[in-house]
């Protein structure tokens, strides 16, 4: 599956509204903001069809995953949008994370748990939110929950300090990048250890730079952190490092910029277990033929450091 996909549950008294763009969305909300009658009406739906008295309006079927026959249940799904409920312990196994890889469908899991196991975005945790009340009906729909921290430019003039996710390419890149602001820069080595090395400068001015499009496991820690009275460190979140080297132009293919316009139209599921597998892809793809260019994630070859694409890359920053 790929694409953009809305999805519209209604009842007499309820209405549900969600767009996906991206195979694994988190569901979250407060108490009483209708995640668990969301995905009844889906059972009740699924099980009755329209005498349930759910109507619901999708591209695509809605199924439920539910209950210790759920490997079962997952065989015989397929182009589908699944829905798991809160408290299925099953969606923070591995054993989950194996089995919904190189699947056709998107899933919706409603969870207050950071599932370590799925590279989910951190633009993919959405939030139940009470819209309107008319005509004794009550309008639920989803936003992203950390939209404005995810899309925020970037100004390098006034950071101290950054602080990358990979040693590697990335560390490199951003090494160059400092240089030109006098910014020394530090490697966390995996998205799994920046809690750990931002936690002492957290009340320094270091810019966090981490791939957004699998950094949602980690976030809810690292905006707990970002709340505290002396934090002063900020995000900078693009999909992936090679998403941004990809969006500063810098292969000169005008397809890749209508690619990067309209991502979840290039993105199918069952190929790219996240967004950012799949720019790895196209950017090692087009640029395999090209020595000079030539992308790898352990060095970056000195065609991405020149000073003249290092401006690009800073200007997309910004």
């Amino acid at each position: 599956m790929k694409g953009k996909h809305k999805i519209e549950v209604r009842s007499k008294r309820i209405v549900f509204t969600i767009e996906l763009e991206r195979n694994i969305t988190i569901l979250r909300g407060d108490s009483a903001t209708g995640k668990t009658t969301l995905v009844e009406m889906l059972s009740a739906y699924e099980n009755y069809g329209r005498k349930s008295g759910i109507t619901i309006v999708c591209d695509k079927t809605c199924r439920v995953l539910s209950g210790a026959l759920w490997e079962a249940q997952l065989k015989d799904i397929q182009d589908a949008i699944v829905f798991v409920d809160e408290g299925s312990t099953f969606v923070s196994s591995l054993d989950f994370a194996r089995a919904i890889q190189k699947t056709d469908n998107y899933y919706v899991l409603v969870t207050r748990e950071d599932l370590s196991t799925l590279p989910y975005s951190v633009n993919a945790i959405l939030e139940l939110k009470k819209t309107t009340s008319r005509f004794k009906r009550t309008y639920n729909k989803a936003y992203p929950i950390y939209d404005s921290l995810s899309a925020s430019d970037v100004e390098l003039g006034s950071v101290e300090k950054l602080l990358t996710e990979d040693a590697n390419s990335g560390y490199q890149l951003f090494t160059k990048v400092g240089e030109k602001y006098g910014i020394v820069c530090i490697p966390a080595a995996g998205k799994d250890n920046i809690k750990q090395k931002i936690f002492p400068m957290k009340s320094e001015k270091v810019l966090v730079i981490a791939d957004g499009a699998a950094f949602g496991p980690q976030m809810n820690d690292i905006y707990r952190l970002m709340q505290e009275d002396n934090a002063k460190f900020s995000l900078y979140l693009p999909e992936s490092l090679e998403w941004l080297l990809l969006k500063a132009d810098l292969l000169g293919q005008p397809d890749i910029i209508e690619i990067l316009q309209h991502p979840a139209d290039f993105i199918e599921s069952s190929e790219f277990f996240s967004w950012e597998r799949f720019f790895t892809n196209l950017l090692e793809q087009r640029t395999k033929d090209i020595s000079y260019m030539r992308y790898d994630k352990a060095k970056l070859p000195e065609f991405y450091l020149q000073e003249e694409n290092l401006e690009k890359i800073i200007a997309e920053m910004g």
